[in-house]
């Protein structure tokens, strides 16, 4: 409400909302864009499909979309001398009973880094890999 000079209460109008810079298509074919380019960030996906919407326009689609900033797990690669050294092991061991497994213990390295050098981001949904 508002009042003006003449002590009269006027009411606001009911206002429409702000148009939309894309169109409902050009949010599907940017979030296709996204799902086949996840490592891209929103500048290299709105240069490739040439949108006329700003970056955060961008992102919040994105966003909108369920789409999220993730960091993907990293997979050595198995070389051709992995492959050899797992088979034999698996030979060697094969015939060995569950008394001689009772007494092993297994353990695994895991090295951590202070520094995020080369860390690499992917977009993509909560819960996928």
């Amino acid at each position: 409400m508002f009042y003006n000079t003449e002590c009269v209460i006027t009411l606001n109008k009911e206002r429409r909302p702000r148009q939309r810079v894309t169109t409902h298509h050009e949010d599907k074919e940017l979030l296709q864009a996204v799902l086949h380019m996840p490592f891209k960030p929103a500048t290299e996906i709105k240069e490739a499909m040439g949108l006329q919407a700003s970056m955060s326009t961008v992102r919040r689609r994105r966003h909108s979309a369920g789409i999220h900033h993730q960091t993907p797990a990293k997979k050595e690669r198995l070389t051709d001398a992995h492959h050899t050294a797992r088979l034999a092991f698996a030979e060697q061991y094969v015939d060995k009973g569950m008394e001689f497994w009772d007494r092993k213990v297994f353990t695994d390295e895991k090295t951590f880094n202070s520094s995020n050098h080369g860390r690499i981001h992917i977009w993509r949904s909560n819960n996928t890999r």
